[in-house]
C-alpha cells in the first residue's frame, strides 16, 4: 500500500470514530446504478449501509496447492502440500454520510506465518476508501482509493466486496502465490446538468509491483467521460469514452485503449437494479516478436531467428452486465463481461471475460453469511503467443456472535486454474478463528 493510501485510512478512521457526533442521514434512492462510473461495495453488507466496526481476529488456516514462482525437473509449475499457520489480523469497516458527505471504508489487514515451510510468510492488506463531496447542489466530487499487499490469490482479494469489474490497479488473478503491491487512485466530477440530463468526467492512475524479479510491473492511466439521460425515474441510458493506457516496467511495449459504449440501467423497485452495456475497444499494442532470418542472413549471423518490435491493432467488443438484488437482510449480485486488462504479470494486456456471483447476508443478531463463484478466462491481445489462461473460483464464510464482542468465524475457499499443458492445479484454503469486533451488529468481516 502506497504512503497516500495508508494516510487516507488514518484521516479517515479518525473521522470514523468522531462519527458519532455528527448526524447520519439515511441513504437516497438515487436511481439505478451507471456501470461506466465509478462505484464501490465498501462499507455495505447485505445491501445496506454499515455503522463504522472495528475487529481484530486470530485465525487458524490450512493451505494446499500454494505456487511459488518456479518450474519443476519436468517443467511444469511447482505447487505446494499442506501447510498449517495462524494468522492475526485487524478490520475496520463502515459508511457514514453528512449533508454534503459521505465516506465509505473497507479495510482489512493480517500477518501470516507457516509451519514448517516459511516461504509464504507475510502480510495481507487491503483499502477501499471512498469519499464523495457535494460542491453544489448539482455537481458533486468522488474520490476512490484502492490499494494493498497482496501475497496470496487466497489473499484479501479473494472475497472483499469489490462492485468494480473495471479496477486496473488490482491483480486479481493472478498466476502465483507472490508478494505484489498495488494501488489505485481515481477521481470523478459528476454534473447533474438537469432533472433528466447528467454528465460525468474522471481520470484513473494505477501501480501494479510485483516483487518476483521473473513477473513483469504494469501501470498506467486512464481518461473516461459519459453522459446520461434518465428517461424515467428508475430508467438511464447513457453513452461513454475512454481512454487507457499502459505500460510494462520490466518488459519492452506499451498499449493504448481506445474504449466507446453505450448502455442502459434499470431500477426494479427500490431493491433491484439490472444495468447492461456493450461496445468496442480499438487495443494498439506495441511489443516484441520473434521472426525466422532468411538463410542466408542466418549463415552470416549465425542464428536463425531475430527479435524485433512490432505494433498489433485490433477492434474487439467489450461489455458488461450486472444485476443487485437487495432483501431485508442479504443481496444477492450476479455480473458478467467482456473488457481490456494490464494482465497478470505473465500475460500483459490481454482480454479477459469473466462472471461471477456473490450473495452476503447480514440478519438477526448473531450470524453473517457471505459466498462467491466466478468463472474468467484471459487470452492475449498483445503480440504474446499464449494458450488461454481458465481461473474457477469458490467460496463462503460466516461469523456467528457467542457473546457480547465475541465471535466464531470460519472459511472455505476453492481456486482451480488451467493453462494448457502447464498448469492444472486446484489450490484449497480452510480458516477457522476467534474475533473480537465492536458494534450492536453481528461482525460483518466480508
Amino acid at each position: 500500500m502506497n504512503r497516500f493510501s495508508g494516510l487516507a485510512f488514518i484521516v479517515w478512521l479518525g473521522i470514523a470514530v468522531a462519527g458519532p457526533a455528527f448526524a447520519q442521514s439515511e441513504e437516497p434512492y438515487e436511481g439505478p446504478s451507471i456501470l461506466t462510473r465509478d462505484s464501490t461495495n465498501a462499507g455495505q453488507r447485505g445491501g445496506k449501509l454499515l455503522d463504522f466496526q472495528l475487529w481484530g481476529e486470530i485465525t487458524g488456516v490450512v493451505d494446499n496447492g500454494l505456487t511459488p514462482v518456479s518450474l519443476n525437473s519436468s517443467g511444469q509449475l511447482n505447487t505446494v502440500g499442506n501447510l498449517y499457520g495462524v494468522e492475526g489480523g485487524f478490520g475496520a469497516s463502515g459508511s457514514r454520510s453528512w449533508e454534503s458527505d459521505q465516506v465509505s471504508l473497507d479495510y482489512r489487514g493480517d500477518w501470516r506465518q507457516y509451519t514448517p515451510v516459511t516461504t509464504f510468510n507475510g502480510t495481507e492488506q487491503f483499502l477501499d476508501l471512498q469519499w464523495k463531496h457535494r460542491l453544489s447542489r448539482h455537481v458533486q466530487l468522488t474520490v476512490h482509493e484502492v490499494g494493498g499487499i497482496s501475497a496470496l490469490s487466497f489473499g484479501q482479494l479473494t472475497y472483499v466486496p469489490l462492485a468494480n469489474t473495471d479496477l486496473l490497479g488490482v491483480p486479481l488473478n493472478e498466476l502465483f502465490d507472490s508478494t505484489t503491491y498495488f494501488s489505485q487512485s481515481t477521481v470523478n466530477l459528476e454534473w447533474q446538468a438537469s432533472a433528466r440530463l447528467s454528465f460525468n468526467f474522471g481520470g484513473d492512475g494505477f501501480i501494479v509491483d510485483r516483487k518476483s524479479p521473473l513477473l513483469v510491473n504494469s501501470d498506467g492511466y486512464r481518461g473516461r467521460g459519459d453522459i446520461a439521460y434518465r428517461f424515467t425515474r428508475r430508467q438511464t441510458v447513457y453513452m461513454s469514452y475512454s481512454y487507457e493506457h499502459f505500460e510494462y516496467p520490466r518488459s519492452y511495449g506499451y498499449s493504448d485503449i481506445n474504449m466507446v459504449e453505450s448502455g442502459w440501467s434499470v431500477g426494479l423497485g427500490r431493491r433491484a437494479d439490472f444495468s447492461i452495456d456493450g461496445g468496442a475497444a480499438r487495443v494498439q499494442t506495441l511489443g516484441l516478436i520473434t521472426v525466422a532470418l532468411p538463410p542466408a542472413v542466418a549463415a552470416i549471423v549465425g542464428q536463425d531467428y531475430s527479435t524485433t518490435s512490432a505494433m498489433r491493432d485490433i477492434i474487439m467488443p467489450v461489455g458488461e452486465a450486472r444485476l443487485t438484488r437487495r432483501f431485508g437482510t442479504s443481496a444477492l449480485s450476479l455480473n458478467g463481461g467482456l473488457t481490456v486488462t494490464p494482465g497478470d504479470g505473465v500475460y500483459l494486456t490481454a482480454r479477459s471475460v469473466g462472471a461471477s456471483v456473490g450473495y452476503s447476508y447480514v440478519g438477526g443478531k448473531r450470524l453473517t453469511f457471505q459466498t462467491t463463484a466466478g468463472y474468467s478466462r484471459m487470452t492475449s491481445a498483445g503480440e504474446q503467443t499464449i494458450a488461454p489462461y481458465d481461473s474457477y473460483m469458490a467460496g463462503a464464510g460466516m461469523t456467528y456472535r457467542l457473546f457480547s464482542v465475541a465471535h466464531m468465524e470460519a472459511r472455505y475457499d476453492w481456486r482451480r486454474y488451467n493453462v494448457a499443458a502447464i498448469a492444472n492445479k486446484d489450490e484449497n484454503r480452510v480458516s477457522l478463528g476467534m474475533a473480537i469486533g465492536t458494534g450492536e451488529r453481528p461482525l460483518a468481516i466480508w
